[in-house]
């Protein structure tokens, strides 16, 4: 018999099973064994009614079937695991969880300076062992739990950008929506912002502006003076670009004024950088040059372009950002007409890209050779090009 009150409780949540599964921190075919009303273990049913806040009655998983006999000592162990819910540890197991979240912060902050770094594979490798035991931390009634939570959707944050780079929209999506739905448990409004931000660059990079618009006019929506500099200047940023995108002149350029009105000198010194790793190069890329490039302005974004050159060496010390830079001049010498210059750049952004394993780039500068053979298309530099671009 199919177990209602567990589907119930979950959908309650706005949550698929997958999300269920990931923050309860067990398996997709737990939950769909215990929805199904199969025998489930009693740590994966601990989890359940702690992620879901509720008792093993009130889910329905007390009268799971079990072997004959078993059923009564089942409820009572069951007892045993949830008397403590509510309750904080020993001080010795209290050190223990701090201790843990201390390191796991440490590990969260090496993971992402590995990716900026040009590392993405190794990220990979470990950050999805970090997230499953974050989210068992964060599930623990400890004194680190609220801390484990927002570690949580930071974790969440940084898979949502691998993936939008690896053009896994779909587990993108997924990464940001747990980011999001964590921070509101954490009452982290910060990271919450942050959240927005990442799911509206993921809908940018699919060209769903709409979407886009719509996730940074939710951001705008939860600003308070609490709301850090770096986060607000950011939303007005990535708004000023969408709202180029969209031929939305007036609204472009208003966004690009309190975007430079709110931006902070020193981003790494604002207490969102750790998770939010938006230097001053989102400003002049995002909230300057794209959006002058999207209202066909080439001149005002090459000066933008070349004003973050001079102010910071991100692109020389960060990969994945070296790679963004050369698609943006890429972009500008296009529309300058600037045929030899443009080829030579997408001919090193597309070598880079690949190397980085970047999906994303790669797609993108392949768009940027089809606009060039379009308009050069008898020229050898840029027929040269091409076998750049054999299917990846």
């Amino acid at each position: 018999m199919r177990n209602e009150a567990l589907r119930l409780a979950r959908k309650r949540r706005g949550w698929s099973q997958r999300e269920l599964a990931d923050f309860a921190g067990v398996s997709l075919s737990t939950v769909e064994l215990a929805e199904r009303g199969e025998a489930i273990r009693i740590d994966s049913i601990q989890r359940l009614c702690r992620c879901l806040d509720a008792s093993p009655e009130a889910l329905g998983l007390l009268g799971l079937p079990a072997e004959e006999g078993s059923g009564r000592a089942l409820a009572e162990d069951l007892r045993e695991l949830m008397a403590p819910a509510g309750q904080e540890l020993p001080p010795l197991a209290q050190l223990c969880a701090q201790d843990l979240l201390a390191a796991y912060q440490r590990g969260i902050r090496a993971l992402q300076d590995l990716y900026f770094g040009g590392a993405p594979a190794q990220v990979e490798a470990l950050l999805p062992l970090y997230r499953e035991q974050i989210m068992l931390l964060a599930q623990s009634p400890t004194l680190s739990q609220a801390g484990a939570t927002a570690l949580a959707a930071q974790a969440q944050l940084l898979t949502c950008e691998l993936a939008t780079d690896r053009e896994d929209f779909g587990q993108a999506a997924r990464a940001g929506k747990r980011a999001l739905e964590l921070a509101r448990r954490a009452g982290d409004r910060n990271l919450a912002i942050a959240a927005w931000i990442g799911l509206a660059n993921l809908h940018f990079h699919q060209r769903q502006s709409v979407a886009a618009l719509a996730c940074y006019q939710q951001a705008v929506a939860h600003f308070t003076p609490a709301v850090t500099p770096l986060l607000k200047g950011r939303t007005y940023a990535g708004l000023a670009e969408v709202s180029a995108m969209r031929q939305a002149r007036q609204e472009a350029l208003r966004a690009r004024e309190l975007a430079y009105e709110h931006y902070p000198q020193r981003p790494e010194e604002d207490p969102a950088y750790s998770y939010q790793r938006s230097s001053r190069y989102s400003l002049y890329v995002f909230g300057d040059a794209q959006t002058q490039l999207f209202l066909g302005q080439p001149k005002a974004a090459e000066k933008a372009l070349q004003a973050l050159e001079g102010e910071t060496s991100d692109p020389e010390q960060e990969p994945i950002t070296r790679v963004d830079l050369l698609y943006y001049y890429a972009q500008v010498r296009l529309q300058q007409g600037s045929m030899e210059e443009a080829g030579s750049v997408v001919a090193e952004a597309v070598q880079l890209a690949h190397r980085l394993g970047s999906r994303l780039y790669f797609n993108k500068l392949a768009e940027v050779y089809e606009r060039l053979r379009e308009r050069w298309p008898h020229e050898r530099q840029i027929g040269a090009l091409e076998d750049l671009f054999d299917p990846w």
